[in-house]
């Protein structure tokens, strides 16, 4: 058995460079008690695993500019995971 310690939040330690996320659900804002402010949260599958993705602005522009400005025409959409200088962008892969 691998075990699985790569939490529930996807981030650049918890990927890796070419994997592929689908977008499960609308994104909702939640309060994170530990940065003590709002987040916007959205519901992904990598793989088998479900994850909570926060997107940083740049990828929620990305996310904009590929499947729309509402969230809900994301449901179902698929991006991919690039490590870049040390940080996660996302590419859409429009299909």
């Amino acid at each position: 058995m691998i075990p699985d310690f790569t939490g529930d939040f996807l981030s650049f330690n918890s990927t890796e460079d070419g994997d592929i996320i689908e977008v499960l659900a609308e994104g909702k804002i939640e309060f994170n008690d530990v940065l003590k402010k709002d987040m916007y949260n959205i519901q992904v599958k990598r793989g088998d695993k479900v994850m909570i993705w926060s997107p940083t602005n740049k990828q929620g522009k990305t996310m904009q500019d590929a499947f729309g400005k509402d969230d809900k025409d994301w449901v179902g959409k698929r991006v991919t995971i690039m490590h870049i200088e040390g940080k996660m962008v996302v590419r859409s892969m429009k299909i």
